[in-house]
């Protein structure tokens, strides 16, 4: 199985499609999955034109975690270290929900890595509503006591390699991170030179009430903002066709067209 020695993490990842000279493209996956399950379907259907790569972040599915913490900036470092450690310099960095946000923090603290970015449901601050609601959400017993399918689906995905309670730990640690990271201002956003796109969905309850995308993109110069209306926080899953063309579109104009293996099928 692949595994990278990344900044002092063994970080388990997939590698998908013809490795070829344009830079591969990079998906970071959401809070209390791992790569394969949030980027399934989609990991396969870029695969059919371009080389991806994607990894489980340190303490999800299969990657150790050493430090036993969860931070995006950790996260970010590891993200930057694997594009070195699989032989590129650069990459296209997507990430969804808190993979956004470490696509975030990938794009402002290691942008040398960073050919483009695609930063899905994620927030540049952290706005008082996340930390009124968040908390609760994930508090484990009640996981357990109202979404046991939750759960079930955090012990199948990490169980094996971190134990079947780990996922009392991956919530604590998760929040812990959600109500403090990341806190970057609108100056700090204007440091960037780099072609990103910023999607939410346009009932994202998650992100749009408080304007998370807009803020993202009004302030990366020339950043691009899709939202579409009746998506929630998970575009890529709910319009997997429509995410695919956008998505293409995007590096196409920005100077990285696809190979040569055709067009992708629809999901």
């Amino acid at each position: 199985m692949p595994y990278a020695s990344v900044n002092g993490a063994r970080i388990f990842y997939r590698r998908i499609g013809a490795p070829s000279n344009n830079p591969p493209v990079l998906l970071i996956h959401g809070a209390t999955v791992d790569g394969a399950a949030d980027w399934g379907v989609i990991g396969r259907e870029i695969g059919l034109r371009r080389e991806v790569i994607v990894p489980d972040c340190r303490g999800h599915g299969r990657s150790d975690n050493p430090g036993g913490g969860y931070s995006f900036r950790e996260l970010a470092a590891d993200t930057a270290d694997l594009v070195r450690a699989l032989g590129h310099d650069r990459a296209h960095i997507v990430g969804h929900s808190n993979g956004g946000n470490v696509a975030l923090v990938t794009l402002l603290e290691h942008p040398e890595v960073v050919a483009t970015c695609v930063i899905q449901a994620g927030n540049a601050y952290v706005s008082p509503d996340l930390v009124e609601k968040e908390p609760a959400n994930f508090e484990p017993d009640r996981v357990a006591r109202e979404w046991p399918e939750w759960r079930d689906q955090m012990i199948e995905l990490h169980g094996r390699r971190h134990g079947p309670d780990y996922w009392r730990t991956l919530l604590q640690i998760t929040v812990a991170e959600i109500v403090r990271e990341p806190n970057y201002t609108e100056a700090d956003l204007r440091r960037v030179n780099a072609s990103v796109l910023v999607i939410e969905g346009a009932d994202d309850r998650v992100n749009a009430s408080s304007g998370h995308g807009a803020f993202i993109a009004h302030g990366i110069p020339g950043a691009e903002l899709w939202r579409p209306a009746g998506v929630g926080h998970s575009v890529h899953e709910e319009r997997p066709y429509e995410w695919l063309e956008r998505v293409e579109a995007f590096w196409e104009y920005h100077g990285s067209p696809a190979g040569d293996a055709g067009v992708a099928a629809k999901p």
